[in-house]
């Protein structure tokens, strides 16, 4: 009998999907994953590793990824995979803070092409719009599709920044993307209240980091969430609010998930495990929009979690340096600060610390949220997301007995929104379509391997031969 070929058998590790955990071995031959099972036998394998008394997960979908300030897709790929991550799915738009200008599907097409040859993930793409594309956004909706980018992104505050897109915007592009299989996003915070909230507190010489929080209150979240909701009823439409932050917007998931509206929610590893405590310590360091909240914010969020009213966890995470989120009058006043955290390197470590071992959420659901959710919600399953036959070898290693001490991440920033934490659980290694890219908390990778990933928006939940959750 002739031997099966494999490029790496694991052996005798705990394969964990979104609904169970069991013991199996894992044949990867060309980049796919070619078999499971207990005890495969019957492989010429190149390579074998022990995988016992360890974890096998699928590798990490970071869905809320802006590799656009001091961590471009080169370095920001490196950082998300010592945590766990193998794919990225990318914000990319018209949106000049964000080192990005012109019509966004010709932005989406340059940043593809210009991330591939340094990209060591796979990445996909979610197009952006703001106020200035307001009259092209349907024909730019259809033309990314095509492409292979399923979803968009509208923001529903920033109106000074020149990102808010008014409610017939919205209207327009949920039932753009609704008719062609396509799915948007929102930022959901009521911007006229933050603008007016904003200038006040200036004006009143109100600056310090301690006002940040007061000028964007848990309401405006909800208020926005049920506006942006409400639209998506009434034009018959799936709907993906973004990293939600509050206690407020739990009872108006439930309600609009009661309603029959296609809602995937998302929250962030930030909210549920730092608190505006973080700003007071850090100033501009721990700005991000929506604010931290309070504690009672991260226990509403972690049961959402658990109870599966929120499906998704993603980093939010921009890759700052220090002196890019001080410049400027930022010291003296929290406004002039820039948006953003960096907590992609540790968000899988974050809530594997603060999830599974503190009991707040079950192995499998952390898998779900953070690998077969965002896979089938943005058309990439079961290529990724899991570990079946044919998918991808996109596999973590996991050892729940490894600790680090968090002090900074990978890539071209100096500091994590971590810093501090003692961390119980990491990563021994990550792989990619079968390539090791991290092993024992080096990096390996040889040169850059990712490719530009297309959704396939007939393989989403929302679609007619699309997944259950």
């Amino acid at each position: 009998m002739s031997l099966k070929k494999a490029d790496l058998l694991i052996k005798d590790g705990l394969v964990v999907s979104g609904h169970d955990i069991a013991k199996k071995d894992v044949a990867i031959y060309q980049g796919k994953i070619r078999e499971m099972g207990s005890d495969l036998e019957g492989y010429d394998a190149k390579n074998t590793i022990d995988a016992s008394k360890r974890y096998i997960l699928p590798g990490g979908i970071d869905s809320h990824a802006h590799p656009v300030y001091d961590d471009k897709m080169d370095s920001y790929s490196i950082a998300a995979a010592f945590g766990g991550i193998t794919t990225v799915i990318a914000f990319v738009g018209n949106i000049k803070s964000w080192g990005f200008s012109g019509y966004t599907t010709d932005v989406v097409k340059g940043f593809i092409e210009e991330s591939e040859p340094i990209s060591y993930l796979d990445f996909g793409v979610h197009g952006t719009y703001a106020a200035a594309d307001e009259d092209t956004i349907s024909k730019s909706i259809s033309e990314l599709i095509n492409l292979g980018v399923p979803s968009f992104k509208v923001f529903m505050s920033y109106k000074q920044r020149g990102m808010m897109i008014s409610d017939e915007a919205l209207l327009t592009a949920l039932e753009a993307a609704s008719y062609e299989g396509g799915l948007t996003q929102v930022h959901a915070e009521t911007g006229c209240c933050i603008e007016y909230l904003t200038e006040r507190f200036i004006s009143s010489g109100k600056t310090k980091p301690e006002h940040f929080l007061p000028s964007q209150p848990n309401i405006l979240e909800a208020e926005a969430l049920n506006r942006a909701g409400t639209f998506a009823q009434v034009v018959g439409a799936p709907l993906y609010p973004v990293h939600l932050s509050t206690k407020e917007s739990i009872p108006v998931i439930r309600r609009l998930k009661e309603q029959g509206v296609e809602l995937f929610t998302e929250t962030c590893p930030h909210y549920l495990t730092l608190t505006d405590e973080e700003i007071l310590k850090r100033g501009p360091l721990a700005k991000v929009g929506p604010p931290l909240r309070k504690e009672e914010d991260s226990d509403a969020l972690w049961e959402a979690v658990s109870k599966g009213l929120i499906d998704v966890i993603a980093s939010d995470s921009g890759g700052f340096t220090v002196k890019r989120k001080m410049a400027g009058a930022a010291a003296e006043n929290i406004f002039e600060a820039p948006y953003g955290l960096n907590t992609i390197e540790f968000m899988v470590p974050m809530i594997w610390n603060y999830g599974v071992n503190k009991g707040r959420i079950t192995l499998p659901k952390l898998v779900k949220v953070f690998c077969e959710n965002p896979a089938k919600i943005f058309g990439l399953y079961p290529r990724k997301g899991v570990i079946m036959e044919g998918s991808d070898a996109d596999i973590v290693i996991w050892n729940p007995s490894r600790i680090h001490y968090v002090n900074g991440q990978h890539g071209n920033t100096d500091y994590s929104s971590f810093d501090g934490f003692e961390l119980l659980g990491m990563p021994d290694l990550v792989m990619q379509r079968g390539v090791v890219i991290i092993e024992n908390g080096k990096f390996v990778a040889k040169k850059p391997e990712g490719k530009f990933v297309k959704g396939d928006p007939n393989a989403t939940p929302y679609a007619p031969r699309g997944y259950k959750l």
